[in-house]
């Protein structure tokens, strides 16, 4: 199931257009739709360890794009190259992910309707901060329409993957015998093939080569807690797009959703479901201010969303391609002080409720823009 399905009619609800100019990892003006779908993939990965996650993506203009943003993959990947620069940091890596879509984008043009999709990425090296796991992304081309295609792309899950393993995977599923012989030459190699893969086959020949397990049991229980935190997620969308909060705070913030997701998840886990046994619970739904002063602790560390070294230059170290343009690898990242979004002013320390250089005030930002501050 994709997010946008899991999310539903709930998201209906959600300012569209993020009004701030608050410079995360986006452009300013970035959907709430892009910083909620970041949130709960992170979530997906890093602490539901989904076996399966799934994004729509579009493909116009001859690339392949953010389907809110609509940014290229490209520009994603290129902007995490510079970063990895500015850090002093080997942006292989990323360089051959920029390069993977840039051949992705090439076969795309000619692709058809039902075509599929085969691309792996073995996991980085554990030094970096890569956790144990890699994946393969199976996508589907969808029909050409005026806004461009859709893209369909699951991200599956591998645990403990060894390179030959990706090699004997991309033989089976695409015909074509592979030697790579590192992370990188499987990264710039997607295929677009002129056939349709069946899911079925897909896990067959996963569970064949990688010993994967589908669990639809835990996708099934990770889209409930997600439908019962979609109020704490939206709130939590918005304190990220708020100029005048530190990002102490907003780490504070995302570390209570983790928290309580793991609490939610071990909940789950503990109920059974039977026909006509349902509980149900009256209670409102929390809020993220109601959440924060119990579950803002550091949560338990998971490699890949944690520092690979003591600096605090931090960023995500995911395997998948597609949380490359995540706003949390900057919210993750250094301490950034106020911003402000009238004048420029960058603060290097607490400023109170006043801008010092415009004299900009919460009140006065929450009546041009209608995001309140508190």
């Amino acid at each position: 199931m994709s997010r946008t399905e899991v999310l539903g009619r709930r998201i209906a609800g959600v300012s569209e257009i993020n009004q701030s100019d608050f410079r995360l990892e986006y452009e300013k003006n970035a959907p709430d739709k892009a910083l909620i779908d970041d949130t709960i993939s992170y979530l997906g990965e890093y602490r539901f360890n989904l076996p399966k996650y799934s994004y729509a993506l579009k493909f116009s203009d001859g690339k392949l794009r953010d389907p809110h943003r609509l940014d290229p993959m490209q520009d994603l990947t290129q902007r995490a190259i510079g970063k990895k620069v500015l850090e002093g940091k080997s942006s292989s890596r990323e360089r051959a992910e920029k390069q993977g879509f840039m051949n992705l984008d090439s076969q795309l043009i000619s692709a058809k309707e039902g075509n599929s999709i085969v691309w792996a990425s073995p996991p980085g090296p554990k030094e970096e901060g890569y956790g144990n796991y890699g994946f393969i992304f199976i996508g589907q081309v969808g029909r050409d329409n005026a806004s461009g295609r859709t893209i369909q792309m699951t991200a599956i899950r591998l645990e403990d993957p060894k390179i030959e393993q990706f090699n004997k995977v991309i033989h089976l599923l695409t015909g074509e015998k592979t030697d790579y012989k590192n992370a990188e030459e499987f990264l710039v190699n997607p295929k677009v093939l002129n056939e349709h893969l069946e899911k079925d086959y897909v896990d067959a020949i996963l569970r064949m080569s990688f010993s994967f397990k589908p669990n639809e049991e835990l996708q099934k229980r990770f889209e409930l807690i997600i439908r019962e935190m979609f109020p704490l997620i939206s709130d939590f969308v918005q304190s990220a797009k708020d100029p005048w909060k530190t990002k102490a705070e907003k780490i504070r913030e995302l570390y209570s959703l983790e928290n309580y997701a793991l609490k939610l998840k071990k909940e789950h886990g503990q109920i059974t479901f039977r026909r006509g046994n349902y509980i149900v619970d009256f209670k409102p739904d929390p809020r993220l201010s109601d959440i924060v002063g119990e579950y803002g602790y550091k949560p338990p560390k998971v490699a890949g969303s944690c520092p690979a070294n003591n600096n605090n230059k931090n960023s995500l170290t995911s395997s998948n391609v597609f949380s490359e343009g995540s706003f949390l690898n900057n919210l993750l990242g250094e301490e950034e002080w106020f911003h402000c979004p009238k004048c420029d002013y960058q603060a290097d320390g607490p400023i109170g409720d006043t801008c010092p250089g415009c004299k900009l005030t919460k009140e006065e930002y929450a009546q041009e823009t209608g995001i309140s501050c508190d």
